[in-house]
């Protein structure tokens, strides 16, 4: 497999799962796998700079908010970001080390660290003023989240007014998780029937999905509490240490995690976390391991941040668990983007308080490489999530009549040719009923179609009520006023607000276009780039993989999945069907000829006056091309608030660099 298809496979992987976890309350991927392919994806960009690309998960915290949500989005006063995720001693000894390296400092030199247990919940962030709870979000995109106030007051434990005399900041963000304990999720459990395929998964997912429901006097129902464990904004207050910071926290009166200890060092930190992940069964929490903080404030703002993570943070993970079972059957599932998984299923097992079923195998070349097969017993680890990894096969007990399992001809679902991508098979008609919800809910995502109030939600409405069937039948919902007015939730207002958007994207930009139709390996600036190349759907289409290779950034293989996309003839009728719906790509001729044509513009730190996104998407329009990392082809640097490496990278070579202010002139420039 090559480098770039290594890339696009892990992106799509982490997206998904953080788009499970951070906007639909559930995770089909381990907190291990999802560290695993995190991990894979940042050693890779390391090696390849060049093929890092501004939409990665690496350049981004949390996912993109969903498009026509139930809740109102807002800003954060500050962004809200993620940290390290470590899983070794020796990773946590080299964090240390690199900290130390960046500060300055002398081998005798102290470096404390203030250490906390890592709650395994939902982060949010309260916004008070003058003392009062105004707003509190979810952690979103880390630029803005979901305005959850009116769930989220109703937590016992959260203070809708600060403790203790004042005078308070005129305005502060306090930072914390929202969680079940574990003595409140078994009374939930006990008070409600549930199944591994229920409501109540695990307590983890129960959170999240508890605060994204739509009557607060549900949420008020369950057992949720809040713990603080920092701050973002804050007007009239400062503090010396993070230690300080949490004796405040507690005087205001918010929870705030225990044990919790300052450590003068490095072994300090490690040996914090070997006591805690061995007295973890004795918490009142589900903890998935330690958070370590440099102590002084004051350091924490010298060592800075990447685009992503904090350098003066990590989370130690703790060791997942493990437990044994057999596979019953080894199945086939489908995937939005047509890739076909195995999956085994196991007899059920209790692990770290969920009943586990099913067990991930990723690909059908790792259940060959781990030769995997039904009957086997096997070992599988979990981390707080709902589907575990398979880590060991005993084959010792394996029946005389076991037989590798080999993977399926044709789609299970449609019964479609599958084809073969290196350790990939993939279903690629577009009308595959499981690939269906996933594609028309990309189909409306901000960066493809934009069509606001048509979420996850309504589609699986609108798919579960066999009103849409394809990704045509979009477009022909106008026209189906009484079937969609006669489901639950949808009242004349709902319905005109969507006919109107779906009017609005019949005419879509051809990159728009490609992208949201889901062609394999063609993301948001792939699409743009194809865009530009041929200019118009029709010599897209009869290209052949010669002449794609042409364009920057597409490759062999590639070029290979973008001509069976368009030579399948299930895929050749959707086009067809979607053209007879209305839906017509405008060309782009002359979309190189703007007055930032032949520019390439990198984008680091924080913009005040717009987000990145809307930055890019400026420059774009004015003919420039945009990159994620310092490359060959870079033209111009524009260096926001904390901006890191990249500037110094700039620099060294010479580029053009821009402020804000230059940037805000630049753009309104005649």
């Amino acid at each position: 497999m090559t480098v770039r298809k290594q890339l696009a496979e892990l992106r799509t992987q982490i997206r998904q799962a953080d788009d499970q976890y951070y906007n639909r309350g559930h995770s089909d991927l381990s907190d291990a796998d999802y560290d695993v392919l995190f991990a894979e994806l940042r050693r890779l960009e390391a090696e390849h700079p060049e093929l890092v690309t501004p939409d990665s998960p690496t350049q981004r915290v949390g996912a993109p908010l969903p498009k026509g949500g139930a809740f109102a989005t807002a800003p954060h006063l500050s962004p809200m970001g993620s940290i390290e995720s470590l899983t070794s001693a020796d990773a946590t000894r080299e964090f240390v080390q690199r900290a130390r390296k960046l500060l300055g400092l002398a081998a005798d030199a102290e470096l404390a660290w203030f250490c906390e247990p890592k709650l395994d919940g939902t982060s949010a962030n309260l916004i008070y003023e003058h003392g009062a709870l105004v707003r509190g979000l979810s952690r979103g995109d880390g630029e803005q989240g979901e305005d959850l106030t009116q769930n989220l007051r109703t937590i016992r434990n959260l203070p809708l007014r600060l403790q203790g005399d004042g005078p308070f900041p005129a305005r502060i963000e306090i930072r914390g998780e929202v969680l079940l304990g574990k003595a409140g999720f078994a009374r939930l459990q006990a008070r409600e029937e549930t199944s591994s395929e229920g409501t109540f998964r695990n307590a983890r997912n129960t959170v999240a999905g508890t605060l994204k429901l739509l009557d607060p006097r549900l949420v008020q129902r369950r057992p949720l509490d809040f713990l603080a464990f920092g701050i973002g904004h804050a007007d009239g207050i400062a503090f010396a240490t993070h230690g300080e910071l949490r004796q405040q926290l507690a005087r205001w009166g918010f929870t705030v995690a225990e044990p919790a200890e300052r450590a003068a060092d490095v072994d300090a930190v490690v040996a914090f976390h070997d006591r805690l992940e061995a007295g973890r069964d004795a918490l009142p929490y589900e903890l998935d391991g330690i958070v370590a903080k440099v102590d002084r404030l004051d350091l924490q703002q010298q060592l800075g941040r990447t685009a992503r993570t904090p350098r003066w943070a990590l989370a130690f993970k703790f060791a997942p668990r493990l437990a044994t079972t057999r596979v019953l059957a080894i199945g086939a599932q489908v995937g939005r983007t047509g890739a076909v998984t195995p999956v085994a299923h196991v007899e059920p097992v209790e692990l770290a308080g969920v009943t586990v079923r099913n067990a991930s195998l990723h690909n059908w070349a790792l259940l060959a490489e781990r030769d995997v097969r039904e009957g086997d017993v096997v070992e599988i680890q979990r981390a707080g999530d709902v589907i575990p990894e398979i880590v060991r096969v005993f084959v010792d007990q394996r029946r005389a009549d076991s037989r590798p399992t080999e993977p399926p001809t044709r789609c299970p679902t449609c019964g479609g040719e599958l084809h073969a991508e290196g350790k990939f098979l993939y279903c690629i008609d577009l009308d595959c009923r499981d690939q269906l919800r996933g594609r028309i809910v990309h189909l409306a995502g901000r960066r493809a179609f934009d069509i606001e109030g048509l979420g996850p939600k309504q589609v699986d409405q609108l798919v579960q009520a066999g009103i849409v069937r394809s990704l045509e039948d979009v477009f022909a919902l106008p026209q189906r006023r009484d079937a969609v007015l006669a489901l639950e939730r949808w009242g004349e207002r709902s319905f005109d607000n969507l006919a109107a958007q779906i009017e609005r994207c019949r005419r879509p930009t051809l990159a728009r276009f490609l992208h949201g139709i889901g062609i394999p390996h063609v993301g948001e600036q792939t699409a743009k780039d194809l865009a530009a190349h041929f200019g118009s759907l029709g010599r897209l289409a009869a290209a052949t993989a010669e002449q794609l290779i042409e364009v920057d950034g597409v490759g062999d293989e590639v070029a290979s999945a973008i001509v069976d996309f368009f030579r399948s003839p299930r895929n050749q009728a959707t086009l067809q069907a979607l053209a007879a719906a209305g839906v017509e790509p405008q060309t782009t001729a002359g979309v190189d000829l703007g007055p930032l044509s032949g520019r390439t513009f990198v984008f680091t730190g924080g913009l005040a006056t717009m987000s990145r996104d809307e930055a890019k998407a400026r420059v774009e329009a004015l003919g420039a091309r945009t990159a994620g990392s310092i490359g060959k082809k870079v033209t111009d640097v524009v260096a926001g608030s904390d901006a890191g490496s990249k500037l110094d990278k700039a620099r060294q070579l010479g580029l053009r660099i821009l402020d804000e202010a230059a940037f805000a002139a630049l753009l309104a420039a005649p």
